[in-house]
């Protein structure tokens, strides 16, 4: 396997061939401390069944260009290339019919451009558009810094959020750093930071993994019966596969690929236990089991 340096969500991106043995134990439940918007939830949902997508970012600019890191002010957050915007715009297209009444996303900028086109397309309300801190990149310095080490000194080991942005806060960065960005996808409304607890960095695999599945579970109990996409990176979906089915190695995520979950209720109307729907590789995400 090659190193880190370079590219994105470790052990999961289409150009490399992982053994399945290289995926982790089972996950442990947890829970995670929430800011929420104004407007991010109306209240108790009667819907008879829920279905929860999480779904992988589109192609990044230096998976485009090798070099792209070395000039970059910001190596740590790639946006989109040309391939990835269109990769976005078809993501879109299909969940049109899905009902999605919210879209969750990391706050790396190749998920918000990538949630944004999905917003623009479904034409979601204001408040319905909302940012994940905890959905964040793997925060392990070999993969945000892609080999610069004239930035480990600057960075040291501050919270990411101090330097996520140049210093500025995440509001700030919607009007200055993140703008030329989202322009492009012609999204009329603007995210709102929901879960602000950013990440430990720097930080280890298994403790992305478990991040991951704490707010999963987190987003599926308090948007109870709302349909919701999830935009993050590779690593999640393999920690969502994992939460359902514990003998699944994950092993390849293609960009936007994703991972449906659903749920119904029962006659009495509590929430059965979720499942799993699709096979390994039939959403752009594939897994195989030891024999």
């Amino acid at each position: 396997m090659r190193s880190l340096v370079g590219w994105c969500c470790p052990c999961l991106d289409v150009a490399d061939t992982v053994a399945p043995q290289a995926v982790l134990e089972p996950l442990v439940n947890g829970r995670s401390a929430v800011t929420r918007s104004a407007n991010s939830n109306e209240g108790p949902s009667e819907a008879l069944e829920q279905n929860v997508y999480c779904m992988r970012h589109g192609h990044r600019q230096d998976e485009e260009e090798d070099v792209w890191h070395l000039s970059a002010a910001r190596p740590w957050d790639p946006p989109l290339s040309v391939k990835g915007r269109q990769q976005a715009r078809e993501a879109a297209t299909h969940f049109k019919s899905k009902n999605i009444d919210y879209v969750f996303t990391s706050p790396f900028v190749r998920c918000l451009q990538t949630s944004a086109e999905i917003v623009d397309e479904l034409g979601l309300e204001q408040g319905r558009w909302l940012v994940l801190w905890p959905m964040a990149e793997l925060c392990d310095p070999r993969l945000l810094l892609a080999g610069r080490d004239d930035l480990r000194g600057i960075l040291g080991k501050r919270p990411i959020r101090e330097w996520m942005w140049n210093g500025q806060t995440f509001e700030q960065a919607l009007s200055d750093i993140l703008a030329p960005e989202l322009a492009l996808s012609g999204v009329r409304i603007r995210p709102e930071m929901w879960n602000d607890t950013t990440p430990i960095y720097p930080e280890k695999i298994d403790q992305a993994l478990k991040r991951y599945e704490r707010q999963i579970r987190l987003v599926c109990k308090e948007f109870a019966g709302r349909n919701v996409i999830i935009v993050t990176h590779g690593e999640a979906l393999r920690a969502a596969i994992n939460m359902y089915d514990t003998r699944a190695a994950v092993y390849e995520v293609k960009h936007t690929g994703h991972v449906p979950l659903h749920r119904e209720r029962d006659s009495s109307g509590a929430w059965e236990q979720w499942s799993l729907c699709c096979t390994s590789g039939q959403t752009g995400v594939y897994w195989s089991y030891a024999t």
